[in-house]
């Protein structure tokens, strides 16, 4: 499924593929939750990591994609990255290096400190948005203040996690994880990614309101009612809706 006529859905991954930079498309991995979860009281086998790396291979060889972009929140807490958290983030990268030939990180603000996880590595890049053919890649937390200085008609961010609250017919409530697209205020596209991560909370943008979403993307250049999703599951698959104003 192609979304603003330019990128494409990958099965049913929540990731894209852009064929004119040829990058596969992720967002918000918050590598190391697991286990801030546990020092929170919160227990689980630790599997995210390895699930993520068996997701990442199977849509890299969909896609055939020569670089990975991943638009921030790459690790999970906010003060300086732990030892775990580094070795997760290092074992990503060791996993990655021959089967990309780039992988550019968008720095989130949950990123802090990054850097000392990724330095090593020649083909990685760190940095706090990229321009690639007509598109400018962020992570969403906040505005770019020189926008109008990028030549790019798409902006492509991350960090809302964005999801659909959905009730069945008896009432049952669901959260599907989704991509919103739409216009901007100043006639450029935007597209928001889903969380890559499982076990990321989802913000339940057809329900919550303009106040309490986390982006101010959202909150100041578009008129988000009028953004259209795309429901996406690993499982059952992609799922179209019109506008979020007609989901509420």
């Amino acid at each position: 499924m192609k979304l603003l006529g330019r990128f494409e859905t990958v099965e049913s991954y929540p990731a894209i593929y852009d064929p004119e930079a040829d990058a596969a498309v992720v967002s918000d991995l918050h590598l190391g939750l697991e286990s801030l979860m546990a020092e929170g009281g919160v227990f689980m086998p630790k599997f995210q990591l390895k699930e993520m790396k068996e997701d990442l291979e199977e849509l890299l060889e969909q896609t055939g994609a020569e670089k990975l972009i991943v638009l921030g929140d790459v690790k999970h807490e906010f003060s300086e990255t732990s030892k775990g958290e580094k070795e997760e983030v290092q074992e990503l990268l060791d996993f990655l290096s021959d089967r990309v030939e780039e992988v550019l990180l968008v720095k989130g603000n949950h990123d802090n400190y990054l850097i000392y996880a990724v330095e090593d590595y020649d083909h990685v890049e760190l940095e706090d948005r990229f321009v690639l053919e007509d598109a400018l890649y962020i992570h969403g937390h906040e505005l770019v203040e020189d926008l109008e200085t990028f030549d790019a008609s798409y902006v492509v961010i991350g960090h809302e996690h964005p999801a659909l609250a959905l009730k069945d017919e008896v009432g049952v409530k669901e959260k599907l994880p989704a991509f919103l697209y739409g216009e901007m205020d100043d006639g450029r596209e935007l597209l928001v990614l889903p969380a890559f991560s499982k076990l990321a909370d989802g913000s339940q943008v057809n329900q919550v309101s303009e106040e309490e979403l986390m982006s101010p993307f959202l909150k100041q250049k578009i008129d988000i009612g009028e953004m259209e999703a795309v429901g996406v599951d690993r499982e059952a698959g992609l799922f179209e809706f019109p506008s979020l104003r007609k989901l509420r």
